[in-house]
């Protein structure tokens, strides 16, 4: 990973580590099976007078937290006979029911995008109303404290503890919802929703409780005017709506008990609407229903089709309509214009509209020319130093942070008020460094599009206002728009003041316990950045924008930390509202992106790989191109008959926390071998619901058994439930489960239930292609077989990982070099020399 050097490297234990368990009366071994780490570890069948005791529950409850803490998801289809008998061996009344409801299963999606962006737009707008009236109520508080009606004179002091105190108390209430309800809540959302679409799982990162908490904890971070921004939790909403309202509908939970549950539960309809959620997400915080499109495309989606084009974007118009309908009737019913139905608003940011005509004179404006480009290209460049630095920062205080012994909860309390309390102190104290500067925002045709600038006039005369306090004392989305389009100069000491103080801060904040977004503080930054330069070269070139400078550098700063281009291109054009500037924002943002990608990779990238999170890139890594399947594929696997004894396969579960075990036919080789000829593959999950719907009966002679048939809607219904299950589960829902003497005469046959056709490769392929093939369907599972088709081995997500590919690519040079010395020893004679071979052939091929 680019920018991480080895000191960078965090060595945590791995998710799918094992502990050993207290010896206790256990049975003769079943089967001998590979943890994730390569070890083998033995799978045994727990006698029924063995005694668990507290201390082995609490053990086992803590290895399985880990282990499954991160989980692959399978976006591969799964086709089974189950599925063959519903769907593909159906008889001609049943295949003409199945084509009608093909049509019903469409509007079923698009009523779902259209739902899951109007649920995403009210959480949005709930979002923004809320940081509305808590900042409104703080600032007019601390206003009427400074200068107290009657009093002699105007007390700073005490509307600093004032403004302490509202700040404090909002940050209490975000750090201790996060900390003791969803830790899964802080920070923006958006690199868990990347692995999230890169097929990986978390069991708190799309859940109701995650998006409460991230809901009412980012308006109370927000109202402490924390260099935080609310978009990035207003994208994670999104998100979850799209994970768990389709399912809710339509998949088992309210009207989704018949064939539409065969659709909706699986990964790879939830995947999709989550694709759905996070561009709703982005339309309604920027109302930009294009850019959310392209957003879910470039920044979040690893799988992409033509269809699920038109419904993301169909969600985002409906999260837009959805945001204006509710901004028009309820925060602009007062206003010319306004009223319900008065759809003329756009997102949560709103930028305004840059001045590109006069008036009085019907001419227009040139808001920047061919001399301005020139420097548009050199604040891209800065935007990409600055970007690069603020990620190299961030990392070591993350790094930091995950090396701290002693990090209670607490502790991440009492951090984000030790946090709040500097933040406030801070900004307060530069606000009286301000200098009264004369109003100049008189245009009638910006009051059109911007309302009154929040500028603040702290101890100036009528007609002036305190360009610090106009940046300090307000909401970042002020402070931007004050930047952006104030005509008259700010003092260079006070942006370069500000400049460096949301920096400094902005770095810091993102990682606390807190809810927060890092969209707005960047752009405040990077137009601080902007505004500076666009006053330098105003002083030479009068004619120079400056509130044009201020959105490159914005634009360019941000997009130095994230690296995005395309969509946020779209993004900042349509917050503007003037596609004039899509030229100069892209020329700025491929500038910073080359130079940033020198350094390091993306504020999102960086922090997935400090999570040892097993991302797939686009790519392998290099070292992967020298690798075959064998080098990193787990040798020992936990394989099932397909007839398999009731008690063998609890105790599988039991002791194994793998999710997917090959289905095999044992047979003896012609040199007597025992070998394991491949059939299927089974889940974890479903064979829970097997057990969960006793699945069993007695083997007959012939091989069969006499277990009851399961239906392929029955078998994949109330699959968000199952997912959670454990073994412990199965136990609880059934009080008249088998006891272990009765599981002895039950069996189960999974061939049914079984994947029937699995993804393979032979142990000889290339690692390159095997990476391809892998990431490319989604899999969760890929077995390698010999040439007879027998298992020899399994790939996960974790096989393909830049750690395993290192250790894997350590232990190839290890051989070479062990090969080399063998054969050069071999070649020496007795007095020490090397025997030359023939000229037309070289000695050793390395």
């Amino acid at each position: 990973m680019n920018g991480l050097g080895k000191d960078d490297n965090i060595e945590l234990r791995a998710t799918t580590e094992m502990e050993s368990e207290p010896p206790g009366p256990f049975e003769p071994m079943l089967v001998e099976a590979p943890d994730m780490t390569g070890k083998t570890s033995h799978i045994v069948r727990r006698s029924s007078s063995a005694v668990i005791t507290d201390e082995t529950v609490g053990m086992r409850q803590r290895r399985h937290t880990r282990e499954r803490s991160y989980e692959s998801l399978n976006y591969a289809r799964m086709l089974n006979r189950s599925y063959n008998s519903t769907f593909i061996h159906a008889g001609k009344d049943k295949i003409k029911q199945l084509d009608a409801y093909k049509y019903s299963l469409e509007g079923y999606k698009w009523v779902c995008c259209g739902l899951i962006g109007l649920g995403t737009a009210a959480s949005a707008f709930f979002i923004d109303y809320c940081v509305d009236k808590l900042a409104t109520w703080k600032f007019n508080t601390v206003i009427k404290s400074y200068c107290v009606p009657g009093a002699s004179g105007c007390s700073a002091f005490q509307a600093y503890i004032t403004m302490l105190a509202f700040n404090i108390f909002y940050v209490l209430i975000a750090a201790n919802m996060v900390v003791f309800i969803a830790q899964c809540a802080l920070g923006s959302g958006i690199p868990e929703i990347k692995c999230f679409l890169n097929g990986i799982r978390h069991p708190g990162w799309l859940n109701a409780k995650t998006m409460a908490v991230k809901v009412i904890g980012v308006l109370f971070s927000v109202g402490a005017t924390m260099p935080i921004g609310k978009e990035g939790p207003m994208i994670h909403s999104g998100a979850i709506w799209g994970a768990g309202l389709p399912q809710t509908l339509f998949g088992g939970a309210l009207v989704g008990k018949g064939k539409s549950s065969l659709y909706f539960n699986n990964d790879r309809a939830k995947r999709d609407f989550v694709s759905a959620g996070a561009a709703a997400g982005v339309a309604a915080a920027f109302g930009s229903p294009i850019g959310g499109v392209l957003f879910s495309l470039e920044e979040g989606c690893s799988f992409w089709s033509q269809a699920l084009t038109w419904r993301v974007f169909f969600c985002s118009m409906s999260s837009l309509f959805m945001l204006n309908f509710l901004t028009s009737g309820i925060l602009n019913h007062d206003k010319p214009g306004g009223g319900w139905g008065k759809l003329a608003s756009g997102g949560m940011i709103d930028f305004g509209r840059f001045q590109d005509e006069d008036t009085s004179a019907n001419n227009h404006i040139n808001l920047y020319d061919m001399f301005d480009l020139v420097f548009f290209i050199l604040m891209g460049i800065g935007g990409g130093l600055f970007g690069g630095l603020w990620n190299w920062l961030q990392t070591k205080l993350t790094i930091y942070r995950m090396r701290r012994t002693g990090f209670t909860k607490p502790w991440m309390v009492a951090e984000a008020c030790m946090f709040c309390f500097l933040n406030t102190t801070i900004m307060f104290v530069i606000t009286f460094n301000g200098k009264c500067v004369k109003k100049l925002h008189n245009s009638t045709y910006l009051q059109a599009y911007l309302g009154e600038l929040a500028t603040e006039d702290f101890d100036c005369a009528e007609g002036e206002f305190n360009d610090m306090g106009s940046l300090t004392f307000n909401t970042l989305e002020n402070s931007i728009r004050n930047i952006f389009h104030e005509e008259a100069d700010f003092s260079y000491v006070n942006l370069f003041l500000f400049f460096a103080g949301m920096f400094v801060t902005s770095c810091w904040t993102y990682g606390l316990f807190i809810p927060s977004g890092l969209f707005v503080p960047s752009l405040a930054t990077g137009a601080a950045y902007g505004r500076i330069v666009g006053q330098l070269v105003h002083t030479f070139k009068p004619s120079a924008n400056v509130g044009v400078y201020a959105l490159v550098g914005a634009a360019s700063f941000l997009g130095g930390v994230v690296r995005m281009t395309i969509s946020l291109t779209v993004i900042m054009v349509e917050a503007t509202d003037n596609v004039i500037f899509s030229f100069p924002i892209m020329l700025a943002l491929l500038c910073a992106k080359w130079v940033g990608d020198h350094f390091n990779v993306g504020i999102y990238d960086i922090h997935i790989h400090l999570k040892k999170i097993p991302m797939l890139e686009e790519s392998a890594e290099n070292i992967a191109r020298r690798l075959l399947v064998n080098d990193v594929m787990t040798s020992n696997v936990v394989c099932v008959p397909a007839v398999i004894r009731v008690s063998s396969l609890v105790a599988i579960l039991e002791e194994s926390s793998h999710n997917g075990f090959p289905v095999v036919e044992e047979y003896i080789d012609r040199e007597g071998h025992k070998k394991k000829r491949l059939l299927g593959l089974i889940l974890r999950y479903q064979v829970i619901v097997l057990l969960k719907s006793k699945v069993w009966g007695h083997k007959l002679a012939n091989g069969s058994t006499t277990q009851p048939l399961l239906e392929h809607k029955e078998f994949v219904k109330d699959y968000r439930h199952h997912r959670k299950d454990n073994i412990e589960d199965v136990f609880n829902s059934a009080r008249d489960f088998p006891t272990f003497a009765e599981q002895e005469n039950l069996f189960m046959d999974v061939s049914h239930y079984m994947d029937l056709d699995p993804i393979t490769v032979q142990p000889e392929s290339t690692v390159i292609r095997l990476y391809t093939i892998f990431r490319g369907l989604g899999l969760r599972h890929m077995m390698v077989v010999d040439k007879e088709f027998c298992v020899v081995g399994i790939i996960t997500r974790h096989e393909l990982t830049e750690h395993k590919f290192e250790h894997a690519g350590e232990h190839v040079d290890q051989l070479q070099l062990d090969t080399y010395k063998r054969v050069v020893t071999d070649m020496e004679g007795v007095d020490g020399k090397v025997y030359e071979g023939d000229d037309d052939e070289p000695l050793l091929h390395v």
